[in-house]
């Protein structure tokens, strides 16, 4: 009963968020088209099944369905354009600081500022050294806010799991993806599932 009642209710806001998310992901054209509401349907039913399966309140389930929506948005837009738009990163950062303002402790805000630190500043230092390296820049500064805003929602010790996470697959998927093309490869999907893997972990 309650997978048909969350099928419905996505349904419904597939409809009403297509040109919201037009508007927010408009490159040269629109990456969100109405041929995608289905897609946001199947989407956005996986994520309210997913996030109404933690023991927590609904102010909780409320933010979390916000920041797996953007990361799943994150990874389309990603894989799709290239591109990580500020946008979803600036709601997943306000989504942290709501989570810090709610339980607020000083243990809280430094364990949440040194992982926003840790996120962003860790994929500064691997792009720096791609730069001195191979003299081309090897992660987007997208990748990079991103991870700063995830840091800020997660903190250090889940944010680390979320880069271990995140960086062997994609490791193992660029050596054999770089054989084939010259393309550069999307960073952005890895993160976002790794972040909304950590996430859960640490509901559970």
């Amino acid at each position: 009963m309650e997978c048909i009642l969350f099928t419905l209710i996505s349904k419904a806001y597939s409809k009403l968020l297509i040109q919201p998310l037009r508007s927010l992901s408009y490159v040269d054209e629109p990456i969100f088209t109405d041929d995608h509401e289905n897609m946001l349907c199947i989407l956005l039913s996986s994520i309210f099944i997913l996030v109404f399966s933690f023991n927590a309140n609904m102010y909780m389930k409320t933010l979390s369905v916000i920041l797996f929506f953007c990361l799943v948005c994150i990874s389309y837009t990603d894989t799709q354009s290239g591109y990580i738009f500020d946008r979803f990163n600036v709601v997943i950062l306000l989504v942290g600081i709501i989570l810090i303002a709610s339980d607020f402790s000083f243990i809280l805000l430094k364990d949440k500022l040194i992982g926003a630190m840790a996120g962003g500043g860790f994929l500064s230092f691997m792009n720096s050294l791609s730069i001195i390296i191979f003299k081309k820049e090897g992660i987007g500064g997208g990748d990079i806010k991103l991870c700063f805003a995830c840091g800020l929602v997660l903190g250090i010790d889940l944010m680390i799991v979320a880069f271990i996470l995140s960086f062997i697959p994609a490791a193992i998927y660029t050596m054999f993806e770089c054989r084939k093309s010259s393309n550069d490869i999307a960073l952005g999907p890895f993160l976002c599932v790794s972040i909304i893997c950590s996430y859960c972990l640490g509901m559970s």
